[in-house]
C-alpha cells in the first residue's frame, strides 16, 4: 500500500524554462549533473508535468470511451453489430496536439533535407572544370546554406521526436489507467474469460506499442509529399530516367505494406503465446509453496518450456521476415541508383559528379522515408491496431451491475437484507446445468446474527456473492439496504504494513482502531511483532501465520463503519479459543447492533445466533433458530456429513483448550515428555520481543549501479552460440560492409571515368558520342585517343561495360551476404533469449521459498514479461543497428581518407568529444533506465493484488482509493520515463550540434582545398560527412540505448544466479529405497529453524519422538510455529539439527526423495485455471 516514496517531488525545471532552453533541452543539464555525481534514486526524479498525471489522462480517455459506447448504443437501434472504437477515443483525446507536431516533420523532411542536396550539387559543380557560372562568393553561400540546413534540421528533428514520444507516453498512461478501472469493474463472467497474465501482458507489452507507433505516423503523409517534391527536382536534373528509380521505390512500398500485415499477424500470434506463458508463470509463482511440497518443479518446467516453445516458433518466423526486410532495405539504395543511372546512360546521357551526388542524396532521402519510415509506420500502426483491438475487447467485457441502493447509507434501524424467491446461476454454468441457488427467501434486520451452514458446494459463498452484488439473480429479488463490509473466505493480504492492510486506505481513527484490534485478538500479536502494527508483510501475507492473516482480514471488515457485515467462514483458520474470542468479542460484541451474516462450519457457535439457514445443493433445507431446527428433529451435524471429520477435530481441539496444556498434555495423546518440555520454546517469541529492530523497510527490488559489465555482453552473445558461430557472424558482417563500401567507391570511379570520357569527346574533333552500339553499350569512336586518356589499370578507369557488370555483381553480393548476416544474427539473438529465459526459470523455480516471501508476484512477473520481451524484440534490433552503423562508419572513414587524409583530422578530435560525452551521458542514462524498470514493477504488483482482493475492494467501495494508488504508481513511473526521454533527446541534440560543426569543417575545408580535388571527390567527402555525422550520432545514441536495454539482460542474468535449494535427487549411494518410509517414525533432534540467517530462530532446539502409527496434534496460538514445523519437515527452509525419518536424516537425501514421501493438505488452497479434472490431475498422470 506504500506506493510513492517520493512524497514531495520537486517540480520539473522545464516548467520555468524559456523557449530556447526547451528547444535545445538546456533544462536537462541540471539533472545530468546530479546523475554524474551520484547514483540516482527515486527521490531525485521530478514531479510529473501538468497534464501527464495518470488520473487526469485516464479520466479524459474514459470520457471519450464512454462517448463512443453511448454513440454505439444510440446508433445500435438503426444498424447492427456496431462496436465502440477505442481508436476513435484515442484520436479525439490526443489527436489535435499530435497533428500540430506534424508541421515540424514537414519542415525537416520537405524543406531542409531537400535544400541540402541542391546546395551540394552547386558546390560540386563549382569544383568542376567546366564551371563558369558560380563564383567563389556564391560557393561559400551554398556551403553556408548546406550547413544551415543541418542546423535547422537539428532544431526541428529532436523537438519533433520528443513530442511524439511524449504523446505516446500519455496514450500509454491513459490506456493503463482505463484498463485498471475496467479491472475493478469486471463481472464474475468476465473474470472467467480473462486471466491476470493477460492483463499483465496488456499493461506490459500491448500498451508499449503506443510508445513506438506514434513516432512515425506523420511519415505516412510526409513521405509521399517529399517523394513528389524530390521527383520534380530530379526530372529537372536527370530527366525521365529518375522515374525508373521511382518505380523501383514504389514497388518497395506494397512489399513493405505486405510485410507490415505479416508482422501484424505475427505480433498478434506472439501476444497470444506470451499471454499464455505469463498466465502460467503467474500461477506458478503464486502456487510455488504447493509446487515445491508436491514435487511439481519438473512437470511445471515442462509446461513452461512448451509455452515458451510456441512463443519462440512465432518469433522465429518473425525473424526470418525481418532478415529479408532488412536485407532488401540495405540493398535498395544501390539497386535504385544503379537502375536509374543505367537508363540515364543508355538514353544517350553522360554522368557528371553534380548529377550523381544530387540524385544519390535525394534518392537516399526518399529511400529512408519510403522504405523505412513509411512502411515502419504502417507496420507499427498495424501492431498498435492489434494491441488497441485487444485492449478494446478487454474494455468491452461484462461489468458488474452497479447497485444504486448500495450507495445509500440509511439509518441503522432502516437497514435490511431481504431475499424473495431468489434463483441464481453462475455465469460460467451452461444452460443445462442446475441452478447455483434456487428459491431462497429470508429477511435479516439490525441486531441479528444470521448463520449459513451446509456442505461444501452447497452455495454458501454464492449466496454472499449475491448480497455483495457480484452475482445477479436469474429470478426473484434481492434487496440490500445499508453499507456492506465483507470478510472473505481466503484472507487477502497485500504488500504493506499490517496497519495498512487493516485500514485499506481509510482514515486512521485511533479509538476505533484500538477497539477493532482488541476485538480481533491482534493486540498480543502486535506486541510480538518486531515493529508492532508497522511490521511489513509481503504479498499474500507472507510472514503471517494462517490465523493471523484471517484475523487481519476480519479486522479490515470490522474497521469499516458499515451496517451489514458479511463474513465467509472467518473462524476456520484460527484456534478454538481464539475463535470463541472472535465470536464473543467481535461478531457478538463489537458488531452487536449490526446485521451480521456468518457462513461457518463451526457448529458450536450456532446456539448463539438468531437464525440458521441450512443449504443443500443450493436449496433451503431448513431455516430457523437453533432451538426450532433441533425441535423439528433435523440433525444439523448430519446435514453436513462431509464436514464431520473437521467437527471431530474441532471437538478434539476444544478438549485440548479446556484442559491444562502444560499439566495434562500427556493425557491428551501419546506425546513424549520431551514435547511437553519444549512447548514453551515453540510458543514463546521472547527472542523476537527482545530484539530491537529498525523501522520496517520493504524489500526493494535489486538494482545494479554503474555501467553494464562486459561480462553481461559476453554472456548474452555466448548464450546464442559457440565461438565458431560468433566468428562466422563477424566475418559475414565484415564482408557485407566491404562489398557495400566497395560499391560506393566503384560508383565514384565509374563517374570519374564517364566524366573524363565525356570531356574528351567534347574536345576531340572526330569523336562523336554514340548513344548505343550494337552490343548495347557505349563507346568513344576514337580508339587511339581513348587509350591515351585512359591509360592505367582497368579498375581505375573502367569503361561502361565494366562499370555496369561490376556494379551488378557488387549489388547481388551485398544482398546475399546481407541476408546471411541478418538471419544468422537474429537466430543467435533468439537462441540467446531462449537460453537466458530457461536459465532464469530454472533458477527461480529452484530458489528457496524465502525468495517468493520477500518478492511480490508483480516483481517476478516483470522479469518474465517486460525484461524477456525486451530481450526477445527490442534489444536485437538496437544491437543490429549499432553493429551495422559501426561498420558503415568505418567504411565511410576509409573512403574519406582515400579522398584526402586531412579530412580525417576533425574526426579524430570529434571522436574524443563523442566518447567523453557518451561517458557523461551513460552515467545518468543507466540509472534513469534502471529506475524506469524498478518503478514499473509496482504497477504490476498493485494490479495483481487488486485482482486477488477484488471482491473485498468492491464490497468496501475502495475502488477509488486503489485507483488513486495505481495512478500514483503510474506517476512515479511516468516521471522516470519522462526523464529517460528527455536525457535521450539531450544526448541526441548535443551530438547533432557536434556533427553540424563537422559538416561545416569538411565543407569549408573542401572549398579551401579546391585545387587538389575533383568534383567527384568533393561530393564524396561532403556527402560522406553528412551521412557519417547523422549516422554516427544515431549509432552513438543506439549504443547508449543498447546499454539501457542490456539492463534487461542484466536483470534476467541476476535472476539466473539466485541461491538454490539443496539438490532434488539424492547423491549416489544415499537414495532411499522405494518402500521408504516403512513405518513413518519421526525424530526431532535439537532441531531449530530460522527463515533468514541473520534473524532469531522461530523454532528452538525441538527434541521429540513421534512413533509409527501415532496421530499427533500440534497445538499453539497463531504465530507459535506450527506451520514452521511443517516447513522444517519439508525443508522449505533448511533446519539446524536433525529430523530423522525411519532412520534416515532428512538432510542427507534429495528434496524430491523427501517431499514425494510426505503428503500434505496445504493451509492455503491453490487452484489452477482450467477444468476441475485438471486441478485434480494437473499433468494427466491418472486415467
Amino acid at each position: 500500500m506504500e506506493v510513492n516514496k517520493n512524497k514531495t517531488p520537486k517540480p520539473n525545471p522545464r516548467l520555468n524554462s524559456n523557449f530556447l532552453s526547451v528547444l535545445i533541452f538546456w533544462w536537462v543539464n541540471l539533472f545530468m549533473g546530479v546523475g554524474a555525481k551520484k547514483d540516482l534514486e527515486v527521490t531525485d526524479l521530478y514531479d510529473v508535468m501538468p497534464g501527464d498525471n495518470s488520473e487526469e489522462l485516464g479520466l479524459k480517455l474514459q470520457r471519450e470511451w464512454h462517448n463512443q459506447i453511448a454513440k454505439c448504443k444510440k446508433d445500435g437501434n438503426k444498424r447492427k453489430k456496431i462496436k465502440p472504437s477505442l481508436t476513435k477515443a484515442l484520436v479525439r483525446t490526443f489527436g489535435l496536439k499530435f497533428l500540430l507536431v506534424g508541421f515540424l516533420a514537414f519542415l525537416e523532411e520537405c524543406v531542409f533535407k531537400i535544400g541540402q542536396p541542391l546546395c551540394l550539387g552547386q558546390l560540386v559543380h563549382y569544383f568542376g572544370s567546366e564551371n563558369e557560372t558560380i563564383s567563389t562568393t556564391e560557393a561559400y553561400l551554398y556551403a553556408t546554406g548546406l550547413v544551415l540546413g543541418s542546423v535547422l534540421y537539428t532544431m526541428t528533428h529532436h523537438p519533433y521526436f520528443f513530442s511524439c514520444q511524449h504523446t505516446g507516453m500519455r496514450i500509454r498512461v491513459a490506456a493503463c489507467s482505463l484498463v485498471y478501472k475496467k479491472c475493478l469493474l469486471l463481472s464474475q463472467k468476465a473474470l472467467g474469460q480473462t486471466t491476470i497474465g493477460q492483463m499483465v501482458n496488456i499493461m506490459s507489452n500491448d500498451v508499449n506499442r503506443y510508445d513506438l507507433s506514434v513516432n512515425y505516423l506523420h511519415y505516412l503523409w510526409v513521405g509521399p509529399l517529399q517523394t513528389i517534391i524530390s521527383m520534380v527536382i530530379l526530372l529537372h536534373v536527370i530527366g525521365p530516367s529518375c522515374l525508373v528509380g521511382l518505380a523501383v521505390l514504389i514497388l518497395f512500398v506494397p512489399l513493405q505494406s505486405w510485410m507490415g500485415k505479416v508482422f501484424s499477424k505475427l505480433r498478434l500470434e506472439t501476444a497470444k503465446r506470451t499471454d499464455e506463458r505469463i498466465r502460467t508463470m503467474n500461477e506458478i509463482i503464486s502456487a510455488m509453496r504447493v509446487i515445491k511440497m508436491y514435487t511439481w518443479e519438473k512437470p511445471f518446467a515442462k509446461l513452461i518450456s512448451k509455452c515458451r516453445r510456441k512463443e519462440i516458433n512465432v518469433i522465429k518466423r518473425t525473424n526470418h521476415f525481418r532478415a529479408l526486410n532488412m536485407s532488401l532495405f540495405f540493398t535498395s539504395s544501390k539497386l535504385i541508383i544503379f537502375l536509374t543511372f543505367l537508363v540515364f546512360i543508355f538514353t544517350g546521357n553522360h554522368l557528371t559528379a553534380e548529377k550523381v551526388f544530387v540524385t544519390v542524396s535525394l534518392f537516399n532521402n526518399i529511400r529512408i522515408i519510403m522504405t523505412s519510415f513509411f512502411p515502419g509506420a504502417i507496420t507499427m500502426a498495424a501492431e498498435a491496431r492489434v494491441s488497441t483491438k485487444r485492449i478494446e475487447n478487454f474494455l468491452l467485457l461484462d461489468e458488474i451491475e452497479k447497485n444504486a441502493q448500495a450507495k445509500v447509507h440509511p439509518a441503522l434501524s432502516d437497514c435490511l437484507v431481504e431475499l424473495n424467491q431468489l434463483t441464481v446461476k453462475w455465469p460460467a454454468a451452461g444452460e443445462k446445468e442446475d441452478n447455483t441457488l434456487t428459491n431462497i427467501s429470508f429477511t435479516i434486520r439490525p441486531g441479528q446474527v444470521f448463520a449459513i451452514v451446509g456442505q461444501v458446494g452447497s452455495g454458501k459463498s454464492s449466496l454472499l456473492n449475491v448480497l455483495l452484488g457480484e452475482l445477479s439473480p436469474s429470478t426473484g429479488t434481492c434487496r440490500v439496504a445499508g453499507k456492506i463490509a465483507y470478510a472473505s473466505q481466503e484472507s487477502w493480504i497485500f504488500s504493506g504494513t499490517v496497519r495498512q492492510n487493516i485500514l485499506c486506505g481509510l482514515e486512521y481513527d485511533l479509538k476505533r482502531y484500538k477497539k477493532v484490534i482488541k476485538a480481533c485478538a491482534l493486540d498480543k500479536d502486535f506486541s510480538l511483532f518486531p515493529n508492532g502494527d508497522q511490521t511489513a508483510v509481503g504479498e499474500r501475507g507472507v510472514s503471517l501465520s494462517g490465523g493471523q492473516k484471517a484475523r487481519v482480514n476480519l479486522a479490515r471488515s470490522l474497521y469499516v463503519d458499515a451496517d451489514i457485515y458479511l463474513m465467509d467462514d472467518p473462524l476456520s483458520a484460527v484456534d478454538t479459543h481464539v475463535g470463541r474470542h472472535l465470536f464473543d468479542k467481535a461478531i457478538n460484541g463489537y458488531l452487536r447492533d449490526k446485521i451480521r451474516v456468518l457462513v461457518t462450519h463451526q457448529l458450536q457457535y450456532l446456539k448463539d445466533v438468531d437464525q440458521i439457514l441450512i443449504l443443500k445443493a443450493g436449496r433451503v433445507e431448513a431455516m430457523g433458530s437453533y432451538k426450532e431446527i433441533s425441535n423439528s428433529g433435523l440433525d444439523i451435524a448430519k446435514t453436513i456429513e462431509d464436514e464431520e471429520p473437521e467437527l471431530e477435530a474441532d471437538n478434539l481441539t476444544r478438549s485440548f483448550s479446556e484442559c491444562d496444556i502444560d499439566g495434562s498434555i500427556s493425557r491428551c495423546g501419546s506425546i513424549s515428555n520431551s514435547i511437553r518440555q519444549r512447548v514453551g520454546s515453540v510458543t514463546s517469541r521472547s527472542s523476537v520481543k527482545e530484539k530491537k529492530e529498525e523501522k520496517p523497510t520493504f524489500a526493494e527490488e535489486s538494482r545494479s549501479s554503474g555501467s553494464v559489465s562486459p561480462k553481461v555482453y559476453w554472456e548474452y552473445f555466448r548464450s546464442g552460440g559457440s565461438c565458431l558461430s560468433l566468428f562466422t557472424m563477424t566475418v559475414t558482417c565484415i564482408i557485407t560492409q566491404v562489398l557495400f563500401s566497395g560499391s560506393d567507391y566503384w560508383l565514384t570511379l565509374w563517374t570519374n571515368a564517364e566524366e573524363l570520357r565525356a570531356t574528351h569527346s567534347n574536345v576531340t574533333e572526330n569523336s562523336t558520342y554514340i548513344p548505343v552500339t550494337e552490343n548495347g553499350l557505349f563507346n568513344v569512336t576514337s580508339g587511339t585517343e581513348e587509350t591515351a586518356v585512359f591509360s592505367g589499370a582497368w579498375w581505375k578507369n573502367p569503361d561502361t561495360y565494366t562499370g555496369v557488370y561490376v556494379f551488378t555483381i557488387l549489388i547481388i553480393c551485398v544482398f546475399i551476404f546481407s541476408f546471411i548476416r541478418t538471419i544468422h544474427y537474429f537466430m543467435m539473438c533468439m537462441i540467446s533469449s531462449i537460453n537466458l529465459h530457461n536459465r532464469m526459470f530454472q533458477s527461480v523455480i529452484r530458489t528457496p521459498l524465502l525468495f517468493f516471501d520477500q518478492n511480490p508476484v508483480g516483481r517476478v512477473l516483470n522479469r518474465f514479461a517486460k525484461d524477456i520481451g525486451s530481450v526477445d524484440e527490442m534489444l536485437p534490433s538496437a544491437f543490429f543497428d549499432v553493429i551495422t552503423i559501426a561498420l558503415t562508419a568505418v567504411g565511410i572513414l576509409f573512403l574519406v581518407g582515400l579522398v584526402n587524409p586531412w579530412l580525417l583530422l576533425p574526426i579524430l578530435f570529434l571522436s574524443i568529444v563523442f566518447v567523453n560525452l557518451r561517458q557523461f551521458y551513460l552515467k545518468t542514462a543507466r540509472d534513469v533506465k534502471r529506475l524506469e524498470a524498478t518503478t514499473r514493477s509496482p504497477v504490476f504488483t498493485h494490479l495483481s493484488s487488486s485482482l486477488v482482493g477484488l471482491t473485498t475492494l468492491r464490497a468496501h467501495r475502495c475502488e477509488v482509493i486503489f485507483q488513486t494508488i495505481f495512478d500514483e504508481c503510474q506517476d512515479v513511473h511516468t516521471s522516470a520515463w519522462y526523464m529517460f526521454l528527455s536525457t535521450t533527446r539531450w544526448f541526441g541534440i548535443w551530438l547533432d550540434w557536434i556533427c553540424v560543426i563537422y559538416v561545416g569543417c569538411v565543407t569549408y575545408a573542401c572549398l579551401a582545398l579546391r585545387d587538389s580535388m575533383t568534383g567527384s571527390e568533393a561530393g564524396l567527402a561532403i556527402s560522406s560527412a553528412m551521412a557519417l555525422t547523422g549516422m554516427f550520432q544515431w549509432g552513438v545514441r543506439q549504443s547508449a540505448e543498447v546499454e539501457n536495454q542490456m539492463t534487461s539482460v542484466e536483470r534476467v542474468i541476476d535472476y539466473s544466479k539466485l541461491p538454490s535449494e539443496a539438490p532434488l535427487d539424492s547423491a549416489p549411494g544415499k537414495k532411499p529405497t522405494d518402500t521408504w518410509p516403512l513405518s513413518g517414525a519421526i525424530q526431532f533432534d535439537g532441531m531449530s529453524l530460522r527463515y533468514i540467517e541473520a534473524d532469531q530462530p522461530v523454532l528452538k532446539s525441538i527434541t521429540c519422538l513421534i512413533r509409527a502409527n501415532e496421530k499427533i496434534g500440534i497445538v499453539g496460538r497463531t504465530g507459535a510455529g506450527k506451520s514452521s514445523l511443517i516447513a522444517a519437515l519439508f525443508r522449505l527452509a533448511e533446519p539446524d539439527g536433525h529430523i530423522i525419518i525411519d532412520g534416515i536424516d532428512s538432510k542427507s537425501i534429495g528434496l524430491h526423495d523427501l517431499r514425494s514421501k510426505i503428503a500434505i493438505i496445504p493451509q492455503d488452497p491453490v487452484l489452477f485455471s482450467g477444468s476441475l479434472r485438471k486441478n485434480l490431475d494437473p499433468f494427466g498422470l491418472h486415467s
